[in-house]
C-alpha cells in the first residue's frame, strides 16, 4: 500500500523516504518567485525573505498529485484539513478525473503535528498488513478528541489566505496582546478562543482548557512554533506542570505553515492516540 501525503504534515524529507511515505510539497508564492515547500526552501531562508514581501501559500501542483497517483497500488493519500487548505479538494478531484478505485482521500480535518501523528499511523498499520478500510477506521478514531490551537505573531497572513472566521478576523487589532484562535466545529475555518496579555498568558489558557476535555497520557501533544524556540519551551514546561506523564514533541513548522500564522507564531495542538 502507498501513502502518500502532503507537507503540512511536517514530516522531514528524508523521514518521509524513511518510511516510504510519498510526500507531496504544497506551493508557496513570495513575489515573483514560487517554491515547493520543504523541498526548495527552509523555514530560516522563508522568513529572511519575507520581511518585505508579501507570502502566500497553496495547495499542491496538480501534477505533482497526478504523480504521486500513477502507480496501480492501492493508494492512502491523508490530506491537511479541508478548508485550511485545498489539498483535499485537489486530491479528490484528481481521483475523480482519473475514474480510478484504488486510490482513498481522507480528510485529516487536522494539520501540522496531528497530521503527522495520522500519517505515522497509518504507515504503522500498512506495515502490519491492515486495509485501507481499518487504517481509516483508525484513523477517525483518533480524530473524535483532537483540536489545534493557534497563537499568531501577524494576522495579515492569516486574512490573505481566508481562513479566518469573520469573529476571528475582527481580532487582528489586538495584536499588541496575545490572541488564540482554535478550529471551528467543522474543522474548516480557524475561530477565536481567547485573548491574553501575554504567552504565559495565552499559553496557561490553552493548556487549562486541554486540562478540562482531559487531555491526558493518552493523547499525544504537539507544539509546533515559527522559529520562537523560547515560547516553544515555555509551552512545553507548562504542559508537563499540568498534564501528568505527558506525550509532548516540539515540532518546526514549515513555510507553507508560516504563511498561517506569521513567524514567530506558536500553535499547541493534540489528538488521542491509537490504543487499538
Amino acid at each position: 500500500m502507498k501513502i502518500v501525503t502532503d507537507t503540512g504534515c511536517l514530516i522531514p524529507v528524508e523521514e518521509a523516504k524513511k518510511h516510504q511515505i510519498t510526500l507531496i510539497p504544497l506551493q508557496i508564492a513570495v513575489g515573483e518567485k514560487n517554491f515547493r515547500d520543504y523541498l526548495e526552501i527552509e523555514s530560516e531562508d522563508f522568513v529572511e525573505l519575507i520581511k518585505h514581501k508579501a507570502a502566500y501559500s497553496s495547495q499542491p501542483a496538480v501534477g505533482e498529485v497526478m504523480e504521486a497517483f500513477e502507480s496501480l497500488e492501492e493508494t492512502l493519500h491523508i490530506a491537511m484539513a479541508k478548508g485550511l487548505s485545498a489539498a483535499y479538494d485537489a486530491a479528490s478531484s484528481v481521483v475523480k478525473s482519473m475514474e480510478t478505485h484504488h486510490i482513498t482521500v481522507f480528510n485529516s480535518t487536522t494539520l501540522a503535528g496531528p497530521q503527522q501523528y495520522l500519517v505515522y499511523l497509518a504507515t504503522k498499520l500498512r506495515d502490519g498488513q491492515k486495509s485501507v478500510k481499518e487504517i481509516v477506521e483508525r484513523m477517525s478514531g483518533c480524530l473524535r478528541e483532537c483540536d489545534s490551537f493557534l497563537m499568531p505573531v501577524d494576522f495579515d497572513f492569516l486574512k490573505r489566505g481566508g481562513r479566518l472566521t469573520p469573529m476571528a478576523a475582527a481580532m487582528s487589532g489586538f495584536l499588541k496582546m496575545k490572541p488564540v484562535l482554535t478550529q471551528s466545529q467543522n474543522r474548516e475555518r480557524l475561530e477565536k478562543f481567547t485573548v491574553a496579555r501575554t504567552w504565559s498568558g495565552s499559553i496557561g489558557s490553552v493548556i487549562d482548557e486541554m486540562v478540562k476535555r482531559g487531555v491526558s497520557a493518552k493523547h499525544k501533544i504537539y507544539i509546533s512554533h515559527a522559529l520562537n524556540m523560547d515560547a516553544a519551551k515555555q509551552a512545553f514546561d507548562a504542559v508537563v506542570a499540568k498534564i501528568q506523564d505527558a506525550d509532548i514533541e516540539i515540532l518546526k513548522l514549515t513555510p507553507a505553515m508560516i504563511t498561517q500564522g506569521g513567524p514567530g507564531c506558536l500553535a499547541i495542538q493534540y489528538i488521542l492516540k491509537d490504543e487499538a
